[in-house]
């Protein structure tokens, strides 16, 4: 058995690259299809796997990932990448978050074999390609129900020579979020295996920001020159500042009233947002616990009990 058996990459002669339709047996009646673009450098390895489509409703990453496929030139690689704008065609295609089973993706890696439709997706697409990477980079935005600061999230400690915590400095946002280990995200699973992974985050409410596409692209490319697979000139200066904190979660259902913006900064028990009824009735306030900026909100108003209200980002000290 070759070490990539479905991905293609051993097919390809050195320094060349295509787009390729790869069939995933998800148990539906008909195979799903995946398009992605892999570009084979010098070597296999390094190599770079760049994703985004995980979730649905998200379209600064697809879009930045059809844009870098025609700024890569295979002559020019050291290493290699490849480069998915859509991991998750089910929920795409219906344009939203999580896929028509009900599962959310990020939350299902590394899979099941044998399970539904999305934990079968899962499981390929880790066994397949995301274990053969030396890097991930899992773009993502906030959706139609979410919005963030553009940011870069990465994973350890906020200290150099984490080569998760380079790599979101490398990639040139403002912003970084020292992430949650949340079970069943894909860059987190990766990196559970020591692959240097990160996750970004640009805006949402179900829009495409051009400013968004462009800054991916210009992240990836920095990334990619600072892990010598692609010629320096791409580099940009490490940069970010470095926050930790988590999403408050609903605790009802009803009407979201944000009480403050994105990029806010806010104080100990400042009135962040509000969840009120049809009456008007006020069922829960999310306060800040600390005082910090406000790195994510809800978009959509309509919430549910346990969904992503606000996220609070507490600066972190770093080297």
């Amino acid at each position: 058995m070759t070490l990539f058996p479905s991905t293609g990459i051993e097919d390809l002669p050195p320094h060349t690259s295509t787009w390729m339709t790869w069939r995933v047996d998800a148990g539906l009646a008909e195979p799903l299809h995946i398009d992605a673009y892999v570009c084979r450098g010098a070597q296999i390895q390094p190599l770079a796997l760049i994703t985004a489509g995980v979730h649905g409703d998200e379209y600064e990453g697809p879009a930045a990932v059809a844009a870098l496929t025609r700024r890569l030139d295979p002559q020019t690689l050291a290493g290699s990448v490849i480069a998915v704008p859509v991991v998750n065609p089910m929920a795409f295609a219906a344009a939203q978050r999580l896929s028509p089973d009900g599962a959310n993706l990020a939350r299902t890696f590394p899979g099941v074999a044998g399970g539904r439709p999305t934990e079968r997706l899962a499981a390929w697409f880790f066994e397949v390609v995301a274990r053969c990477a030396s890097y991930i980079i899992d773009l993502h935005s906030g959706g139609i129900e979410y919005r963030f600061l553009p940011l870069v999230g990465f994973y350890g400690a906020p200290v150099a020579g984490n080569p998760s915590f380079d790599a979101a400095r490398c990639f040139g946002l403002d912003y970084l979020w020292q992430l949650p280990e949340t079970p069943g995200v894909l860059s987190c699973e990766g990196w559970k295996l020591g692959i240097a992974a990160i996750g970004t985050e640009y805006l949402g409410a179900g829009q495409l920001s051009p400013a968004g596409v462009a800054a991916y692209i210009k992240g990836v490319l920095s990334c990619l020159a600072a892990w010598g697979i692609t010629q320096p000139g791409f580099s940009m200066e490490p940069r970010g500042h470095a926050f930790q904190g988590d999403w408050q979660l609903a605790a009802a259902t009803g009407v979201f009233q944000a009480q403050c913006a994105l990029g806010d900064p806010v104080k100990r028990g400042d009135l962040l947002a509000e969840i009120v009824d049809v009456r008007g009735r006020v069922l829960q306030r999310f306060a800040s616990p600390t005082a910090g900026i406000v790195l994510g909100l809800r978009s959509k108003a309509w919430i549910r009990e346990d969904d992503w209200g606000v996220l609070i980002g507490i600066a972190a000290a770093h080297e």
